[in-house]
């Protein structure tokens, strides 16, 4: 049970999320004080509507013709670690009886010379495996799109690609891309979720 959610958690790391590139009007140069500012100040901007719980759907598709696909239910949760430097998502499978298990882990910062967005994840089935996040980030902290690394990778079944992105709504949309084996890419997983209902009735009252 826990290697078949494991599967489909691994790369979902921003609602995946993410990381990003904010392309900032400032003629700061790397390792000035202005633009480690505003690459902190930016990623707070980012990062902090997403603090909080959410309930999630993962749907995932093996191939390029769409012929299979597995959805499965998520909660994942935001918080501030680490002297609020860090952003953490903490990423749980909903079984069958509604409980849940910790199937994953990944780890938001921001590298302040260059305003990079970095994000390493981690599954609980595997281990030995880290993915990684390097994207560009819009200048409304609405869009991002970035390439994933696998590290070891499996060309045959890693997600190359992430477009993650607020919905009018209010829930996110996080698409990644795999290549596959004609050189063509395809849609590979979708995670989209909303705020938890009972964060929303508490915020209602």
């Amino acid at each position: 049970m826990r290697r078949k959610f494991d599967r489909h958690i691994l790369y979902t790391g921003l609602m995946g999320l993410a990381a990003g590139f904010l392309v900032l009007g400032s003629s700061a140069h790397a390792g000035d004080a202005r633009l480690e500012q505003d690459s902190r100040q930016a990623f707070k901007a980012f990062a902090s509507p997403l603090v909080g719980n959410w309930d999630c759907s993962l749907r995932t598709w093996e191939d390029r013709f769409h012929e299979r696909m597995v959805e499965t239910s998520q909660k994942r949760r935001f918080s501030w670690v680490l002297g609020g430097h860090f952003l953490q998502e903490s990423v749980y499978a909903v079984l069958r009886r509604g409980e849940l298990m910790h199937v994953g882990i990944n780890l938001l910062s921001v590298d302040p010379t260059n305003t990079h967005v970095l994000v390493s994840g981690f599954a609980a089935g595997t281990p030995d495996r880290k993915v990684s996040l390097d994207g560009e980030l819009a200048p409304d902290f609405r869009h991002l799109s970035g390439r994933l690394t696998v590290v070891p990778r499996n060309p045959e079944a890693d997600p190359q690609r992430l477009e993650w992105r607020w919905l009018d709504d209010g829930r996110t949309s996080s698409r990644m891309y795999a290549r596959a084996s004609n050189g063509r890419e395809f849609l590979h997983q979708e995670l989209v979720c909303r705020r938890a209902q009972e964060e929303t009735a508490a915020a209602n009252q």
